[in-house]
């Protein structure tokens, strides 16, 4: 009873490792993941921990399969809570967009594309991203506006529909969220901070980053 008392009283940490897209080599991913989860959850050792892995299905050139999950799953020392595919948040990315302050960025509208532009007058510099497009009648997001949404999903700031994962439990809300990525995603990262500033600045610091 005191057990399950003082786990109901622990901070809540999502964190997400091991980005990886099916079609392409995980090889990096995966042994990066082995070698830093194992330090990060040491460090967290006084939250209670949901271990998630996000598939990026949309730039994908094969199928998520049981396969490929299983693959993934088997190579990793550290094993997930919660897999969940990218194209998961594209309701959520709707609901996401319409959060954005127009008051604190500048919609920029070219053909069917959408571009976000964000000026610091401080440092006299201009930064211009692209948020969405209509690709027939579908609209897509890029992956600065998917990011976004899944951390503000994950700290429950964007509640949409709710997303259903591929494999294991549903993603638990969260009072942290962290995210173990590799170096290579520092401007999309850079641009999700902008995104999430001009729709709830105060989850930001809340969201924290470890680049590899």
């Amino acid at each position: 009873m005191v057990l399950v008392k003082a786990k109901q009283n622990m901070k809540k940490l999502n964190i997400e490792y091991c980005h990886v897209t099916s079609g392409f080599d995980k090889s990096r991913e995966i042994k990066e993941a082995n070698e830093y989860m194992p330090r990060v959850l040491k460090m967290f050792d006084n939250y209670e921990i949901q271990k998630c892995i996000m598939v990026d299905d949309i730039h994908t050139t094969k199928p998520v399969d049981k396969e490929f999950i299983k693959s993934l799953i088997d190579k990793l020392k550290v094993k997930p809570d919660c897999i969940y595919l990218e194209s998961s948040f594209i309701k959520e990315a709707h609901e996401m967009v319409g959060k954005i302050n127009p008051k604190e960025i500048d919609f920029i509208y070219s053909n069917k594309r959408v571009w976000l532009k964000e000026s610091k007058e401080k440092y006299r510099s201009n930064k211009e991203f692209l948020l969405k497009w209509k690709n027939r009648d579908t609209v897509e997001f890029s992956c600065p506006a998917l990011a976004a949404t899944s951390y503000l999903f994950r700290l429950g700031y964007i509640k949409g529909d709710g997303v259903e994962p591929i494999y294991g439990k549903k993603v638990m809300i969260s009072d942290k969220v962290l995210n173990i990525l590799s170096s290579q995603y520092l401007q999309v990262e850079a641009n999700v901070q902008s995104i999430i500033s001009v729709t709830f600045k105060e989850s930001l610091n809340k969201v924290f980053w470890f680049f590899y």
